[in-house]
C-alpha cells in the first residue's frame, strides 16, 4: 500500500506563485531586428518630413523679408523724393507776374559751381534731364527751420541783417558762392553779392547784401531760407555743390513722366505741373521659382514697382 503525499496549504500557494512567475517570463519578449529597423525607418521619415516642412518654411520667412526690405526702401525712396519734388519752387523762386511778360523770377537761372570746378546753370524750378539725361532736378528754398536764419533787421533795400550765417559746426547756411540764393519769409527771393559781420553788446549779426531791391517789407525774426538745386537718379540724390548720397538700397529703376495742368504730357519744363515718379526695386538675392520661356525653373531676384503723381503746387499759374 502506497503512502498519500500531503502538501500543506501554505507550500502550494507558494508553488501556484512561481508558477505564474514563470509562465509570465516566458510570455515576455523583446524587440526583434526587424521590428527595430522598421521603427528606425518610420523615424527617420518622420524627421525627414519635419525637416523639409522647416527648410521651406525657413525659405518662405527669407523671402518675404528681403520682399519687405525691397518694399520698405522703395518706399522711403519714393517718400523722400515725392516731398521734395512736391516743394518744387518753393520760396518764390518762379517770381512775381509782371504784365505784359508773365511770371518773372530774380535768380533763375540759378548758377552752381561743382566739386570739379566745372558751372551748371539751372533755367527753371523744373529741369528734366539734368545734369545729365534721366535725371531730374528742382530748384527750391530749403523748407527748415534748423537750416534756416532769422531776420534780425533791415538797413535798406539792398539790405537785410540775420542771426547766422552758418549751422552745425560752422557749415554753410548762406555765402557768395552755391549758397547765394535766398528766399525771405517764403515770399521772394534774391541773391547775396557780400556778407559783412558785426558784433554789436555781444551780439553778432550778419549783414546780407542783396542783388535786387526788395519787394515787401518784412516782419522781424521771419525766416530766411537758403535756395537750392536738388538732383534725382537711379544711383540716389545729389544738392547743388555737393556729392551724391544713396537715398535706399537695391533701386534698379527710376523713371519721371511730366505733365501739364491738363494732365497732358509736355516737353517743355515751364509747363510742368504734375510729375509721375516710378521707381523698381529688388531684393539683393535671387530666388528659385521662376521659369524661363523654355519652362525651366530659373533663379532671378524679386522685384517691386511703386508709382506717385505730384502736383506741383508751388509753380506760379499766369492768370
Amino acid at each position: 500500500m502506497m503512502g498519500r503525499i500531503t502538501v500543506s496549504p501554505l507550500r502550494h500557494r507558494e508553488a501556484s506563485r512561481n508558477g505564474a512567475r514563470m509562465r509570465d517570463s516566458r510570455g515576455e519578449r523583446g524587440l526583434t531586428l526587424v521590428e527595430l529597423l522598421v521603427a528606425l525607418v518610420l523615424s527617420s521619415i518622420l524627421i525627414f518630413v519635419l525637416y523639409k516642412t522647416f527648410i521651406r518654411q525657413q525659405k518662405t520667412y527669407t523671402v518675404q523679408e528681403q520682399v519687405f526690405d525691397v518694399q520698405q526702401n522703395a518706399r522711403a525712396m519714393m517718400a523722400r523724393m515725392v516731398r521734395e519734388i512736391r516743394m518744387a519752387g518753393f520760396g518764390r523762386v518762379a517770381g512775381e507776374y509782371v504784365s505784359g511778360e508773365g511770371y518773372v523770377s530774380r535768380i533763375l537761372p540759378v548758377q552752381f559751381t561743382n566739386t570739379d570746378g566745372t558751372t551748371i546753370s539751372y533755367p527753371n524750378v523744373l529741369n528734366r534731364d539734368q545734369p545729365t539725361p534721366g535725371w531730374l532736378t528742382i530748384v527750391s528754398a530749403v523748407n527748415s527751420v534748423r537750416l534756416s536764419a532769422r531776420l534780425v533787421g533791415t538797413s535798406s533795400r539792398f539790405e537785410i541783417a540775420v542771426d547766422r550765417v552758418s549751422y552745425d559746426s560752422n557749415r554753410a547756411l548762406f555765402d557768395e558762392g552755391n549758397k547765394r540764393y535766398i528766399s525771405i519769409d517764403g515770399v521772394e527771393s534774391n541773391a547775396i553779392t557780400d556778407i559783412r559781420e558785426e558784433t554789436v553788446n555781444n551780439t553778432t549779426r550778419y549783414h546780407l547784401t542783396l542783388q535786387h531791391p526788395l519787394e515787401y517789407n518784412h516782419r522781424t525774426n521771419a525766416l530766411v531760407y537758403p535756395i537750392t538745386a536738388i538732383s534725382f537718379q537711379v544711383e540716389g540724390r545729389e544738392e547743388a555743390g555737393g556729392s551724391n548720397q544713396p537715398i535706399a538700397e537695391n533701386i534698379t529703376w527710376l523713371t519721371f513722366e511730366y505733365f501739364t495742368t491738363d494732365g497732358e504730357p509736355t516737353e517743355n519744363d515751364r509747363d510742368i505741373r504734375m510729375v509721375r515718379v516710378a521707381v523698381t526695386a529688388e531684393t539683393s538675392k535671387a530666388v528659385m521659382g521662376f521659369r524661363d520661356s523654355e519652362g525651366h525653373l530659373s533663379r532671378r531676384p524679386l522685384a517691386r514697382q511703386m508709382a506717385s503723381n505730384v502736383q506741383i503746387r508751388n509753380l506760379a499759374f499766369a492768370p
